[in-house]
Parts: structure tokens; sequence; C-alpha cells
């Protein structure tokens, strides 16, 4: 048999073309990763160059530095952590805080949910705080702790949150906050020095030694017997023995079921704790899913597994782990232990969704309020909103709930539980807003009762209760009987007059319903029209005038607030033809200019109109509450001072002038 070289050959041939392609891949491959490895060396250089200059105190260094790696390496991890460290330096050691709050802002922006843009909501809220800006720290702090639940950060924050509102004497608030990271850290020491905390407040602010005794003998009772709050339970003890209250006995710590599965889930919970956002119950029955983080800091499944022992608890052949899940979390919802039920809510709500199970509407209001609890409101109204739009039951059930808590004196629970769901279901809210002002009413809060009840109405002017309720609120409580029988006259049907159609239009007004205050208003310049056609008296006849002109002038401010600046203009150009030297035209220009930022024009315009009519009070007061928006307050001041010189009894003056004088007092 001959033997061929040919086929060799070629094999050879083939592999020597594969192996220099082969070389060519593997050289370009090796260049890529030299590249990479370039690029990242390049980075952490420039990282370190800046972290450096900073130590060396060349701040301007420093931010080129860290500006390099934000350029070169857009969007990553890295250019943040620049981007971060850029934030410090001017905040920190250029005190150019706008500069850093804008580097700040830009981590937020370019990655919302990264553990970076946290840290850049901590650093802003802190930089607020320091300036005694609380209110704008306060919308930091409850972000990280609503957006980054799980990481540590977001209990600084939530402490920081407590402390923000103590320093702005929000005491209530504050309890609450301290409240809320307890029951997010049910056994932890922290846990004992908020609820510490909480009740030196209740004590030394709020002056409510009952409250703060509770809570004192909570302490005690609770941690007394758990490790590293022995100083908390000193205190505890010592404040106790000044109010010569109780000294209640400790409990122990494993005495029950539930205490036994607190004490397994603390030892393993760094071992188990979810990871990637994405949690994997390990004790799921016959359902193999995954649910979204919760948010609680703990897992369904560790909170089942402590629950039932080491073997856990596990469905039946139908599937129906979730109701196991859900007949343990009322175990725990019942005894305030608001972490761990929500966990549970939460992960029997998915697995009932995922199988198309309708749950009982009061499973969504039980997660909401373990969220309320810890402090996590915004993620509590999201899970009625979202449950709402699924079904309408569950709005009813809130406020079902809310009714029960009232009937049984729980005031301030039914007052949280109404709260919870105003804005989700438009033709309820007058209703819940009545509803609140019966709570407010039995806990003596004449003022907050007036506010709900001007909300209700505001809602819907047609509320009968709401009206005849804000009437009595003014009457009996408030004294002030003037304003109390305009509303008693709506109630009683007489409400087509100037002054009630106007006051319902000044109301609306005042909550944003800008349809109805244009109906209202309008409403009001007719009938002054009406009664202007048949007067026969000139003085009668120039208020009625005033009237017809002021009424259309606020009209067109509510249209103004529906998007209509034409149609607003145009009324104001139809009273000028129709009223031409009337005082009030150039004030109705002036607030129309006002609104569309034109703050010139509308200063010239109010001083026009005191100019033609000195003694009417109605410029007067846009042109000084203006200066007042703007922080001219000594502006406004001399303005009415100057005004009641000459007008000594004129009251709306003169309040906001008490009241503008008080508060620089202060």
């Amino acid at each position: 048999m001959k033997f061929s070289a040919q086929p060799a050959i070629k094999i050879y041939d083939r592999w020597q073309r594969l192996a220099v392609k082969s070389m060519q891949y593997c050289s370009l491959v090796a260049i890529v990763f030299v590249g990479v490895i370039q690029i990242s060396c390049v980075t952490g250089s420039a990282l370190r160059t800046g972290e450096k200059l900073a130590e060396q105190k060349d701040y301007s260094g420093a931010i080129e530095a860290y500006q390099s790696v934000v350029d070169t390496k857009p969007g990553t991890p890295e250019a943040h952590q620049a981007q971060l460290a850029i934030g410090k330096i001017f905040t920190d050691q250029m005190d150019q805080p706008a500069e850093g709050i804008k580097a700040y802002e830009a981590v937020i922006a370019a990655a919302p949910k990264s553990d970076q843009a946290a840290e850049a909501h901590y650093e802003i809220g802190m930089h607020y705080f320091r300036q005694k800006d609380y209110k704008a720290s306060q919308t930091q702090f409850d972000a990280i702790i609503n957006n980054f639940p799980n990481l540590e950060l977001s209990h600084n924050a939530q402490l920081m949150l407590a402390k923000s509102f103590e320093e702005a004497k929000d005491f209530e608030q504050a309890v609450e906050v301290f409240d809320n990271f307890a029951n997010r850290n049910p056994r932890s020491q922290r846990a004992a020095l908020a609820i510490a905390n909480k009740g030196r407040i209740q004590r030394q602010y709020l002056k409510n030694e009952d409250e703060a005794k509770r809570t004192y003998q909570s302490l005690v009772k609770r941690y007394g017997k758990v490790e590293g709050a022995e100083k908390e339970i000193e205190i505890a003890k010592q404040e106790l023995t000044d109010l010569n209250a109780r000294i209640p006995e400790p409990d122990d710590p494993l005495a029950t079921q539930m205490d036994r599965a607190y004490a397994r889930q603390d030892a393993r919970r760094e071992m188990n704790r979810p990871r990637g956002g994405v949690e994997r119950s390990r004790a799921m029955g016959n359902i193999d899913m995954q649910i979204a983080d919760s948010g609680f800091g703990v897992s369904a499944s560790e909170v089942m597994r402590n629950f039932g022992g080491q073997g856990g608890i596990s469905g039946d052949e139908q599937g129906s782990y979730y109701d196991a899940e859900l007949m343990i979390a009322n175990f725990f919802y019942g005894d305030e232990s608001y972490r761990d039920a929500g966990a549970l809510y939460f992960d029997a709500i998915a697995r009932a969704e995922s199988a198309n199970v309708k749950l009982d509407p009061y499973t969504y209001l039980k997660l909401s309020i373990c969220y309320r609890k810890v402090g996590m409101h915004q993620r509590a109204r999201e899970v009625l909103k979202k449950a709402a739009s699924r079904d309408g039951g569950v709005i009813q059930a809130v406020i079902d709930t809310g009714r029960n808590h009232y009937t049984s004196d729980s005031y301030e629970k039914a007052i949280e539980t109404y709260n919870s769901v105003l804005g989700m279901a438009r033709g309820k809210d007058s209703e819940i807003y009545w509803l609140l002002s019966l709570a407010h009413k039995k806990l003596g809060e004449p003022e907050k009762e007036r506010e709900v009840l001007e909300k209700s109405v505001a809602a819907n002017t047609q509320n009968l209760d709401a009206l005849q309720s804000l009437a009595e609120v003014l009457h009996y409580r408030l004294k002030d009987r003037k304003a109390a029988a305009i509303f008693q006259d709506l109630v009683d049907q007489k409400g087509d007059s100037y002054i009630g159609s106007k006051t319902l239009g000044d109301l609306t007004y005042k909550y944003g319903n800008y349809v109805q205050s244009r109906a209202k208003y309008r409403a009001a310049a007719r009938t002054a029209k009406r009664l202007l056609n048949k007067s026969e008296s000139k003085v009668e006849q120039q208020k009625l005038r005033n009237q017809v002109v002021y009424a259309t002038i606020l009209a067109a401010r509510a249209t103004y607030h529906l998007k209509k600046l034409e149609d607003a203009q145009k009324m104001i150009d139809e009273l000028a033809v129709e009223y031409p030297e009337h005082a009030l035209i150039p004030y109705g220009r002036g607030e129309l200019a006002l609104l569309d930022g034109n703050a010139e024009t509308a200063v010239a315009e109010f001083k026009a109109s005191i100019e033609k009519n000195p003694l009417s009070d109605i410029p007067l007061m846009a042109l000084g509450n203006y200066y007042v928006s703007q922080g001219f307050n000594d502006d406004a001041i001399a303005l009415w001072e100057d005004y009641l010189a000459k007008n000594q009894y004129n009251q709306q003056v003169r309040r906001s002038l008490t009241k503008l004088k008080g508060e620089g007092a202060e």
C-alpha cells in the first residue's frame, strides 16, 4: 500500500494557520488584559494621589486628581467614590458647601441605588444638620432609611433623623423615630439606647411623666438582661426611682418561644444575611421562588425557621406556605414585633400574588403599619397605594381600622391610620379629614381639629358634617364666632351670599383645589353683581363694586393655577374695561405678575394700587406678604406700621404685624 504525504501536509498547514490565529488572538487578549490592568492601576493611583494631596492640604490638587478618575471612568463605582471625595473636600475643608452638595447630588443622579448614593445622601444630611437646617437634613436621612434599609448607614441615618427632630424641638416626632429604631433593632444594645432617649424626651421636654414611666419600665423589662444594655438599664432604674415608680423584674430573654427565636436569630443573623438584594427562602415548603428584599433587615425564611425550630415550618401539599407565614406574622404583629411580622407579611403577599390568590385587605394594612413602625413611611405608603390599585376594599379596610381605634379610645392610632391613606382615593379624602377631626377633638387639639376640617371642606364643599363641625370648633373652642356664623349659614343653606361663596373660595384656594376655588369666587362675583344692579345706595354700590372686582381678581388668580394664563389675563383685562378707574385693577395685574415670576412688575403694581386707594388693605397685605416671603421683614413692618398709624382699627393688618414682630423676637 502506497502512503501519500499530501493529507499530512494539508493537516500540518491547517494546524499552522490555526496556531498563528491563536497566537494573534492571545496577543489581542493579552493587550486588552494589560490595558485593563493599566487603567485600573491608573485609577487606583489617581485615587491614592488624591488622598495624599488632601492629607497634605493641597485641596485643589486633590480635586484635580479625583476629577481625573471621574473623567476617565465615568459611571463606575470608582468615579462615584472620587465624586464623594470631591464633595467632602469642598464641604469640610474648603468651606464651599454649594460645590460639595453639587458633587454629592451628581453621585445620586448617576447611581441612585448605589451604596455611594446612600453615602452622598448622608453627607448632605449631615451638612444641613450642622447648618441647623433640620427640615432639609430630615429629607436626606429619610431617603436613606427608605431606600437603603439593609445598609448600616441606614441605622445611623435613623438615629440622626431622631436627633434632628429633637434639635428642631419637634419632640413628638423625635420620640416616634427613636421608637421606630427600637422596633427595627428589637434586641440590640442600640435599641435600649433609643428607648432611653425616648423616655428622656418624654419626661424632660414633653413633661409627660406617665408616658416616661411606661417607657422606662418597658426598657427595664425587655432589656434588663440583654448584654450591652447595662448603662441604659441603670439610667432607667434611676429615673423610675426619681418618679416613685415601680421597677419591674427583667424578662428572661429565653423564656418564651418568641424570645428563643430572637436569640437564635441574633446568633446567626450576620451569617444568613441576604446578599445581592434578593432573598431565597430556606424553608419554603413546596414553593420554589425568589422574593425581593423586604427592607426589614431580616429574611422571612429566617424568622420562620427560628420560630419553628431547626426544622422550620413548611406549607402543606396544597402549597399554602404563605398561610403559615400569615399565621405567624399575626402572632408577631400582636406582640408588636413589627420587624419580623413585616418580613413575613411581605413574603406571604409576594407568594400569594404569584399564585393569583386574593388576600384579606387587612394583610396589606398590617404590612404598611409594620413599615411605619420601623420608620419606613415611604414604603408604607407604597404598599397601600399598590394594594388599593388592585383592590378598592383596601382603603375602606384602613378607614374601618381607624374607626375601631377611635371607638376603643386609641385616638393617636386612629390619626396615624387615617393619615396613611390620605390622597389615595380622592373621593374619600373629605370623609377621612372629618374623621381625623373627631380624633383631634377627643385629644383636645382645636387648632389641629380646625385644620383638618378646613381640608375636609376644601376637598368637598358639600360635606355638611365637616361644615357643621367646623362651625362648632370655631364657635365653642376657638371663640371665632364671626367665622363660625359663616359656616353655620352654609350648613343651613344660607350660603348663597357673597361672604359664604368667597369664604369657600378662600378655603379651597388655600388647599390647592383651584377648580372649586375659581367656581366659588365666580359665584361670589355674580352675587355681588346681581345686588349691585338692584342697589340705589351710592355707598352700597361702591362696596358691591369692590366685591365684584376683588372676587373676579381672585377667580383669575385661581384660573392661573389651572395653567390658563391667557384666560386669567383676559379676566383682568375685561375688568379694566368695565371698571377702568378701580384701584384694585393694578393689584390684580400684580397678582398675576407675581405668579408668573415677575416680582418687579408685581411690586410696582401693588404700590400703584395702594397709591390709588391708601385705605384699602388688600394690596397692602399682598405687598407686605411678598416682603416677608423674601425675608424683607423690616420693609413689611414699616409698611404695615405706617398704614396702622392712619387706620388703627384694621385688625387684619394688626394681627399680621403682631405675628411678624413676634416671630422676629424669637
